[in-house]
This record gives C-alpha cells, structure tokens and sequence, in this order.
C-alpha cells in the first residue's frame, strides 16, 4: 500500500493548477489525497468482480446439480447407481462458469484463448516428474503394502468388487474423468491466473484453496464421509494438490492439459486401496509440496515467472 500512497501523493504534488476550476483550501487537497489512497484501484476492483462472478456460476452450477440429485436420491426419485453416475456432471461448473465469465468480460477472443489452453508444450523433466508423480507414489505404496497387510494387494480382488460389469465401471472411471478434466478448466485455467495477477502464486493459490474446498460442501452429504477429522485431512488435502498443481501450471507455462493428467492420475492411484497406498500417496505429495515451497520459492512456486490474466495480453 505505501508505494501506491506515494504514488498517489506525487501525482498530486506534480498535477498543478491546471487540473482544477477553482483553488482547493488544504483540507480539500488532503480529503482527497486520503480518497485516492483508500480507493480501491480500478485494475483491483476489475479482477474481483470477475473471481467473484466465476465463483458465484461455478458454485451455483455444481451446487444446483449435487443437492438436485441427493434430493430426489432421499426421496426414492434416484437409484444409487443414478445418483454416482449424475455425479459426474456436477463437476461442469467450474467449466461452464469460465466460460460464462470470459466472455462477459473477454468477448469471443477470450473464449478462443481459454480453449486454446487446453493443450501441451515441452516441458522441462522435473515438470514431467511432478505430473507422473502419483504413479511412482502408488507404486511404493503397493511395494510397502505386503509389509503391512498380511499379504500383497490383489487387483484381482478389487475388480470383482468394483467392475463386475459395464454400468459399475462405468461409474468407477467416468468421475475419475470429468472432474479432472471440467474442474481444471475453471480452476487452473481461469480462476488461478487471475488470482495471480493480483497475489504471488504462495497466496494465490492459499486463496485457490479455500474457494476450491468450500465447492466440494455438497459432495460431503452423498459422496464422502463427515467429520472434524475428515473435513480437515480433506481441507489439507486440497491445499497440498493445490501447491502442486500450481507449480505445474505455471511450469508448463499456463497449459492446461499438465494439470488435467496429474489431477486424473491422482483421483485414479486413490481409488485403489484407501488404506495404505492413499496413506503413502498423501505423505508423498506432502514432501512433494514442502519441496516446492522451499527450493522454487512462493513467488512463482515454479522456475518460470507465474501466469498472470493472459486473457488481456
């Protein structure tokens, strides 16, 4: 704030007489000098009301849907296959909502470039290590798993529970890909750089996860178990992938596709076991975030520069 006060001040100082049709006593001038520092900037008050309108959409989608289809499951209206498989496409809100706002506010043109987003650049091996990094998460805990349990993990076994036929995997798989596919769109592709625009990627993405977590209230009525404890091993849950998915993103320069694959892969690695293997992915990407908080620092969690609005270069 100190550094646009001084601004401010010097503008005045520097304006001269000219700017004004009468002369101003001094209480005048310093009222006035004390309007411009507390007003919020136009660029400021721009990007607000754009998170704000996308937050609204976003939540107002998928909340609209989730609580749609709990209620008519409560009341007879829905199967519980129905009920898993409508879930999928509560997951479209953070999508629809990009949309809707980029164009209110970005035309045709901000739309084209949202969507050309979605997409791959060459990226760097470390990058490509962060993405894959639930896989190599998984696979130490199913070596750790026999260690624990009296015998090794059974894929086998979990088939027959979960994929006895097409309508179970079916509803196993489809989630796995719309969320990872529609949530990033909103989050990461739209919500994320202008938040960027405004904090360092550290606090932008802090504030990523509370709006991001709150979201998922719905899914805690049908869809995940509740508790204190829940809530918040979720909570941090959300905000350690979130610190890796933003690193990501501005890793791969603002590319959407990068998060999408890492988003997917960790949905489908803790589906298998949600014992041990989700144990040692979580402890996993706990190192992973401390890494990068440490050694690419909180102005861009990456080694590149973070994506500030590019809807308006």
């Amino acid at each position: 704030m100190i550094p646009k006060a001084f601004g401010i001040v010097l503008r005045i100082k520097f304006s001269g007489g000219r700017q004004f049709s009468s002369p101003k006593s001094p209480t005048s001038c310093s009222c006035k000098m004390l309007c411009g520092i507390l007003k919020t900037p136009p660029m400021t008050k721009d990007i607000n009301r754009k998170i704000f309108l996308y937050t609204l959409i976003s939540y107002g989608i998928t909340w609209t849907i989730a609580f749609g289809i709990y209620s008519l499951f409560k009341n007879g209206g829905l199967t519980n296959y129905q009920l898993n498989l409508y879930h999928s496409f509560a997951a479209i809100g953070p999508t629809i909502a990009a949309l809707i706002t980029t164009y209110s506010f970005y035309g045709k043109t901000g739309v084209k470039k949202l969507v050309g987003k979605i997409g791959l650049r060459v990226i760097d091996k470390k990058t490509i290590l962060f993405i894959v990094s639930p896989l190599a998460f998984f696979g130490l805990g199913f070596l750790i798993y026999p260690f624990i349990k009296s015998s090794g993990y059974s894929f086998r076994n979990f088939a027959n529970l979960n994929w006895s036929d097409i309508n179970e995997i079916t509803v196993w798989l489809l989630p796995l890909l719309t969320y990872s596919i529609f949530e990033e769109i909103g989050w990461r592709g739209f919500l994320l750089p202008h938040l960027q625009e405004k904090y360092t990627a550290w606090k932008a993405t802090i504030l990523l996860t509370v709006i991001w977590a709150l979201w998922h209230i719905p899914f805690f009525f049908y869809r995940f178990d509740f508790s204190l404890g829940i809530s918040i091993g979720f909570f941090f849950g959300i905000f350690v992938g979130a610190i890796i998915l933003t690193s990501i993103y501005n890793s791969s320069k603002g590319m959407m596709l990068p998060v999408m694959i890492f988003h997917f892969l960790n949905n489908l690695c803790s589906e298998f076991d949600k014992e041990i293997i989700v144990a040692v992915l979580s402890v996993g990407f706990v190192f992973l975030a401390i890494y990068i908080y440490w050694k690419l620092g909180t102005e861009n969690l990456s080694t590149n520069n973070r994506i500030r609005n590019y809807f308006i270069e």
